[in-house]
């Protein structure tokens, strides 16, 4: 009796802990880890470096708040719109006083104030 009793009680354990539980349905397949990751490398850039870069060839005209002193403002630009102004010197701002990644860099920045 004793070895019945026990394996009916070892079969209900074995039941139980086979239990079929539904799987739940927020299981985490990585897709928000992608948006997170796009996001970071739209913001992946020297946020320091360009600001002092700004500093030192720009700030003199367009002010610490950019909004322009003796050159017009360039806030609200979008970055292309900088990378423009950088290039070609409208008026009579100096064409090209930053160019290659620097320009990138201050207009990606610029652009994000």
């Amino acid at each position: 009796m004793k070895k019945l009793l026990t394996l009916m009680l070892g079969s209900a354990l074995v039941l139980a802990a086979c239990g079929g539980e539904e799987p739940e349905d927020d299981v985490d397949t990585g897709d928000d880890m992608e948006e997170a990751t796009e996001e970071v490398e739209e913001v992946a850039y020297d946020a320091g470096r360009a600001e002092e870069l700004y500093e030192q060839s720009c700030i003199g005209c367009h002010g610490g708040d950019l909004e322009g002193t003796s050159g017009p403002p360039i806030t609200g630009l979008s970055e292309e719109e900088v990378l423009n102004a950088i290039e070609e010197g409208p008026g009579i701002m100096q064409s090209n006083i930053l160019e290659g990644e620097e320009a990138e860099l201050v207009s990606q920045w610029a652009a994000d104030q």
